[in-house]
């Protein structure tokens, strides 16, 4: 602590320089009575981040004390608000009552009291565990990063449901694998890689040692080596070591449930790039909404779990057949029942979040005073609904060879642990231990006892007020109970002179129309009440930690038992697009297939408004024609038919259904789309060099099993440059890399390239000319397009009219030139011709004003329009009489 700043200080904030001195980084939440009181610079962060008052209290070192509060009971709304902007919270609590803290000042020096405070927790957004701060159907995880000069060696948890992973990569893969995990914070020292998600990186304290790491880890896990899971990297120990001390430091000292590190590899899984993540919109769209992504088009989840289950399904396709034909066979089998589905969603349908509860009762174990009891009644809700789940699902799910044998097993975990805690709790259980009953009447005699003793005396209150009221002649006496002064006799202030003639009545608190006194016999009963309430508390809290034990005893089948329900979930969901018919199981194989019947873009098609049909298209990138080379209007639905074919194949290798007719897929090993231009101005780039950069990872990291989707190579720069840029892209993925491939491009002098491409094959967007009006069919057929249609699309967009007559104009002068001047090598042989002649606007004047129609003769008239032609278009018959 800076003994400096807290000379002077009183004792209470003495306790809180000593807490801000231990978390530096943090806000200190400061409990004061029924508040959480924030100081110094704090108060101020805190206050314009809540938008609430700063105030001052008192002084320190010859300056006020700023400071701002949050009431207790709506601590988490706070917290929450806090959390999202991206700040560290520390909760320092009174951690003794009031009355020991005064028995305590009376035994020693008979001074004020002072409430001992201690910090027991730091909520960070990757350690939540506190329901109300948790976006439910989104993981929220804490990764930790540990390098050398070649390698990273990552660990990332979720506190809130124990899983624990690990992964060695190279460093140049740091960016797509945390694109995959988006991570709510990392923990690492300063490192290139982080990009975007800089933001929430948190300060590593020190990583640990190899060994240290890896003896820590055994010891957490009761193993004798950290090798009982698996073949561990010295980075990947250190990782998981520093991870899992953030997570113990962030809970005051203990661990959730957390279960053992399993190592994960790439390898098996479809790679994306972070552009390719971002282009697609597979979770979220570019603002952070779920409306709008891939996600939000397919979800049919009905549970907080099973919504990320199949998160992680999209965010993390496979690049492994025999895992992904279990997949499929797993959601088609809910398919055979007739009706079965929607027993199944019924039984689903608001199961609480097994996993989430069971990694807070874990945190709690043997810490009665922080248990939820509505956590308990979580679990006991989650297994009633396992056990409908597993009487809806086809009773062939009970034979071992069937798909969904382990989930349907794994759905009863506990019959008597079931029956204890339907029997133990009433229906509704509060969050906090004291604030209601926890326990059922009937389950424990020995508290009902209590609480009937308590209850009864409360009768009691009811007849001595009566009594009291006629002793003392006042008829509007009433017995009120008070938090400070227990229970005292409450009576109007016309009454109050007549009441102090009694001795035995000591007034305490006068009011502006009361007035209240203490009497002896009330204050026995207070006694006694409150030793009635405290053994009924103390037998509540006694049962309650012997129900935890019975859950704790059965954590690993309860912590089984939640994965099944969310892997349910997520697999009912699948079956609940594919019940339709217009959404089909993929055929897939290991070769280099790619044809799709009747394919729709799944995010375009959910948006469509009530009766809207979405036009349909084919797609085959065979072997022989594994690139399509795609020309025509934006507006025709370029973007949306590449990006169509993209989500295709998350689909697929997400082990879903497809939007089409009928799919036949190759498993691709990394997928790249580079579709939209954005430029970087923060790192000092422009769209045409962000096009670059993708394009160049793209030739480095694409091979044969790769698909791309491209649209617009070098439109960012001049035509001529921009022309040679994508020949020579398209000559390189046709025939260096050989993957399949999407190419759309404004460049139509490319389709020329299929004569020197074999496996190229020209499509376009068919556009319909209908009464001077352009019709965009949206629909992909084999040829290459007419022309670009810009003009018609600037007229589509109200570009003042004559803005687009003079475009339309210069466009059709410029068609009839060749671009001879402007062509490449392969297309060097073409006959050149002068550019276009492009007259002035007044000249066209000129020469329509001395023109006077009424004295033209016929022959005049043509010789006129003769002229003209030669003038402006370079043709026309000689000889003709020129008039101007």
């Amino acid at each position: 602590m800076d003994v400096d700043r807290a000379a002077g200080a009183t004792p209470a904030m003495a306790q809180w320089f000593a807490a801000k001195a231990e978390y530096p980084d943090a806000l200190i939440f400061f409990r004061m009575g029924d508040f959480y009181e924030l100081f110094f610079d704090d108060a101020e962060a805190a206050s314009a981040a809540l938008d609430i008052a700063l105030t001052a209290r008192g002084t320190h070192q010859g300056e006020p004390i700023r400071m701002c509060g949050v009431p207790a009971a709506q601590r988490d709304v706070y917290l929450a608000r806090l959390v999202r902007r991206g700040f560290r919270v520390a909760i320092a609590e009174q951690i003794e009552a009031p009355a020991a803290a005064r028995a305590r000042a009376a035994k020693s020096s008979g001074g004020k009291a002072l409430i001992e405070r201690a910090v027991v927790r730091l909520i960070t957004p990757g350690t939540i565990t506190e329901e109300a701060l948790l976006e439910s159907g989104r993981s929220s995880l804490l990764v930790s990063l540990a390098h050398d000069a070649r390698q990273i060696g990552l660990a990332w948890i979720d506190v809130s449901t124990a899983s624990f992973e690990t992964a060695l990569i190279e460093r140049n893969e740091l960016p797509a694998l945390l694109a995959r995990l988006d991570p709510a914070e990392i923990l690492s020292a300063e490192l290139d890689g982080l990009g975007a998600l800089a933001g929430r990186r948190a300060e590593a304290e020190g990583l640990p040692g190899p060994d240290a790491a890896r003896r820590y880890l055994a010891r957490l896990f009761g193993v004798a080596s950290l090798d009982a899971f698996g073949a561990f990297s010295d980075l990947e120990a250190q990782a998981a070591a520093a991870a899992l001390r953030y997570v113990e430091r962030s809970q005051g000292g203990s661990l959730p449930r957390i279960g053992h590190p399993v190592r994960q590899s790439e390898a098996g899984l479809l790679v994306m790039d972070v552009a390719t993540r971002a282009s697609l919109d597979l979770l979220r769209t570019r603002d952070g909404s779920e409306a709008g992504s891939l996600f939000g088009a397919i979800r049919r989840t009905v549970s907080a779990a099973g919504a990320r289950h199949l998160a992680q399904w999209i965010a993390g396709p496979l690049d492994a057949i025999e895992p992904l034909r279990a997949r499929q066979a797993g959601w088609q089998s809910l398919l055979v029942v007739p009706d079965g589905l929607s027993a199944i969603r019924t039984a689903l349908r608001g199961v609480p979040d097994l996993a989430r509860a069971l990694a807070r009762l874990s945190l709690v174990a043997g810490k009665s005073g922080r248990l939820a009891p509505r956590d308990l009644a979580q679990v006991r809700d989650a297994m009633a609904a396992a056990a409908d789940l597993r009487a809806a699902l086809p009773a062939a799910c009970g034979e071992a060879a069937h798909p969904l044998a382990a989930d349907a097993a794994a759905l009863d975990p506990s019959a008597d642990l079931a029956h204890l805690l339907r029997r133990a709790l009433v229906d509704a259980p509060p969050q906090r231990v004291g604030e209601a009953p926890s326990i059922a009447s009937g389950f424990d005699g020995e508290l009902d006892a209590e609480r009937r003793l308590r209850d009864d005396t409360r009768q009691v209150i009811a007849a001595l007020q009566t009594e009291l009221a006629m002793r003392y002649g006042v008829a509007s006496l009433k017995v009120r109970h008070h938090h400070q002064l227990g229970y005292v006799l409450e009576a109007p202030s016309s009454a109050v002179e007549a009441l102090r003639a009694f001795p035995e009545l000591v007034l305490r608190q006068g009011l502006a129309a009361a007035a209240r006194f203490t009497q002896p016999e009330l204050s026995d009963l207070d006694r006694r009440i409150a030793e009635a309430h405290d053994r009924a508390a103390a037998r509540e809290a006694l049962i309650l930690d012997h129900l935890l034990r019975q859950l704790i005893a059965r954590e690993g089948a309860l912590a089984a038992c939640a994965a099944a329900l969310a892997r349910l979930d997520a697999l009912q969901s699948a079956a609940s697009l594919a019940q339709s018919g217009r959404w089909n199981a993929p055929s897939l194989t290991t070769d280099h297939d790619f044809t799709i019947e009747a394919g729709r873009h799944p995010v375009v098609e959910a948006a469509l408004p009530p009766g809207a049909r979405y036009i349909a298209n084919e797609a085959d990138l065979s072997p022989d024609r594994r690139l399509m080379l795609l020309t025509g209007p934006n507006m025709a639905g370029k973007s949306t038919f590449l990006r169509q074919n993209a989500l295709m194949i998350v689909l697929a290798q997400a082990g879903l259904p497809v939007p089409a007719a009928s799919a036949r897929i190759g498993l691709v090993d990394r997928l790249f789309s580079r579709v939209g231009a954005a430029d970087d101005l923060a790192a000092g780039r422009s769209t045409f060099m962000v096009e670059m950069i993708e394009t160049a990872a793209i030739l480095h990291q694409a091979g044969p099993r790769s698909f791309v989707i491209i649209d617009e190579i070098g439109r960012g720069t001049g035509t001529r440059d921009g022309l040679a840029i994508a020949q020579a892209v398209l000559e390189a993925l046709h025939g260096q890399i050989r993957c399949r491939t999407i190419f759309a491009t404004h460049f139509h002098d490319l389709v020329q390239l299929g004569a020197a491409l074999p496996r190229l094959r020209p499509c376009t967007m068919r556009v319909k000319s209908w009464r001077g009006e352009v019709v965009f069919l949206h629909e992909v057929i084999e040829g290459a397009a007419e022309r670009s249609w810009g003009v018609h699309v600037a007229k589509l967009a109200g570009v003042p009219d004559g803005v687009v007559r003079r475009a339309d104009m210069l466009l059709r002068a410029a068609e009839r030139s060749r671009p001879g001047d402007q062509a490449l090598p392969l297309f060097a042989g073409l006959e050149p011709a002068p550019p276009p002649v492009v007259e002035e606007a007044s000249i066209w004047r000129d020469a329509l004003s001395a023109a006077v129609p009424d004295q033209l003769t016929p022959r005049q008239a043509l010789d006129l329009i003769y002229a003209w032609r030669r003038k402006f278009l370079g043709d026309g018959p000689q000889g003709a009489v020129e008039n101007e």
